[in-house]
């Protein structure tokens, strides 16, 4: 099949996806439903509705922890037909927490995580605006222009970022965990696939890890992505990664008009912003940049 083809069937997917938003169940009908389904799944688990999308889960033999619903409802939004698989899938990741909690962290499993600073800073304000007494002391690298690499260890059903003390568990220095993280994503991912043509592509690896192949260094060669100039990317959600050339003034007006329609709809947002990847970091790459880059 052309790979502009494909290209264009991804793109109308994506924005398609969700477009019939009728009849979407209030955050208090979803939190409803999402704990009839985990009590008929684990029968012997107490759950109590803290405040909507917010559960305190008590498992059989005592163990608590509270589980915030925000991104399960965030993509039941976005397709509102997929509502049971989406009450499956996070279902599946809280009883894994509840039978889990103790579990020994797996060096093989640490994957690296690329998020925006500002997502940090709003996770833990929010653990603090719902009670909690601390925030976790969260291992992570600079990436660049206000993105971080957050650090997680990765299992069947969810993913849990490490702390401080997890390393010291792990006799893992914080100087490894990048190189460590990125040959552990190389062996999770499945092949890194590349659509579009002309200049202007879409990476795909899955989607849970998409916005992570801009870590894995061997995938940034000229010789495999042909652009003009340097690499610019961007990553309006976790499961879109868009590249073009800092000289390609159509595939840059492109990438501009993709971000500002995928951004506000990704259940997993990241930046709308577009950067350069240089030396192993990344660059904000600011409008009028492609004239810059010609001189």
């Amino acid at each position: 099949m052309n790979k502009k083809f494909i290209l264009f069937l991804l793109v109308i997917a994506f924005f398609c996806h969700g477009c019939s938003k009728q009849g979407i169940l209030s955050p208090s009908q979803f939190t409803g439903e999402f704990v009839k389904a985990l009590k008929e799944t684990s029968p012997g688990i107490k759950v109590e509705v803290v405040n909507d999308l917010e559960l305190k889960v008590t498992t059989k033999d005592g163990k608590e922890f509270t589980s915030f619903l925000d991104n399960a409802y965030n993509s039941y939004k976005q397709d509102p037909e997929s509502k049971a698989q989406v009450i499956t899938k996070y279902v599946a990741a809280g009883i894994e927490t509840a039978n889990n909690s103790g579990d020994e962290l797996d060096r093989d499993k640490i994957v690296p995580v690329v998020k925006d600073r500002p997502w940090l800073n709003e996770m833990r304000q929010t653990l603090l605006s719902r009670g909690a007494k601390s925030v976790p002391d969260n291992v992570y690298d600079d990436f660049g222009a206000d993105m971080i690499i957050m650090y997680a260890h990765d299992s069947t059903n969810n993913i849990r970022y490490l702390t401080a003390e997890d390393l010291a568990t792990l006799k893992i220095e914080k100087t490894s965990l990048r190189a460590l993280s990125c040959e552990n994503l190389k062996k999770l991912l499945p092949e890194i696939e590349r659509h579009g043509d002309n200049g202007f592509y879409m990476l795909t690896a899955g989607g849970d890890y998409d916005a992570s192949i801009l870590l894995l260094d061997s995938v940034w060669d000229k010789a495999q992505i042909k652009v003009k100039g340097d690499f610019v990317v961007a990553i309006p959600s976790r499961d879109l990664l868009l590249v073009t050339g800092s000289q390609d003034s159509e595939g840059l007006e492109k990438m501009r008009k993709l971000v500002q329609k995928a951004y506000p709809e990704g259940t997993y947002r990241l930046t709308n912003k577009l950067f350069v990847r240089k030396n192993k970091t990344l660059e904000e790459f600011l409008p009028g940049g492609e004239r810059d880059a010609g001189k």
